[in-house]
């Protein structure tokens, strides 16, 4: 009796394996939506380096030329140069030299030398040329692609 009734048992049977996970639509839109955001932020930040890509080339050029003779004139003309590649109709580039200073003192705190007797004087000033250096290395650090325009010109006053 105990042979025919093992013969009844039937063998057990374990379900199917379930290979696929699928997840709900509310989660492959999170998902969609969080990849979206991040090429998003990337392609921000890509555009962004290269917007600043100039400003960290004169920057580069800055820490070069500061200790060359005639420094001060390349600085001067670097700090414009940068100027006129973020903003090619600033005031301030067309200003005589004693606005173009006064204007530059008014961007940042750094103490700034008398530009006219450092620019147009034949011997040069180590310390002025050193003080200058300093300036423009703080107000490149601070640019951000837009300055302000100064207030004592004629296009100012029409803004």
């Amino acid at each position: 009796m105990a042979d025919t009734a093992l013969e009844q048992l039937a063998d057990i049977s374990e379900p199917a394996l379930q290979l696929s996970f699928a997840l709900a639509p509310l989660w492959w839109l999170l998902a969609a939506l969080l990849l979206a955001t991040i090429i998003y932020l990337l392609l921000w930040a890509y555009s962004r380096r290269r917007y600043f890509a100039a400003k960290r080339q004169a920057q580069q050029m800055l820490d070069k030329l500061w200790a060359r003779p005639g420094a001060a004139v390349q600085i001067n003309q670097l700090i414009k140069r940068v100027l006129q590649h973020y903003q090619p109709g600033h005031p301030a580039l067309s200003l005589p030299t004693q606005q173009w200073q006064h204007w530059l003192a008014t961007q940042h705190s750094a103490p700034l030398p008398d530009l006219t007797s450092l620019l147009y004087r034949a011997d040069t000033d180590s310390d002025a040329t050193e003080q200058l250096y300093q300036f423009a290395k703080a107000w490149l650090a601070q640019y951000r692609g837009k300055a302000a325009i100064p207030t004592n010109t004629p296009e100012a006053a029409n803004a």
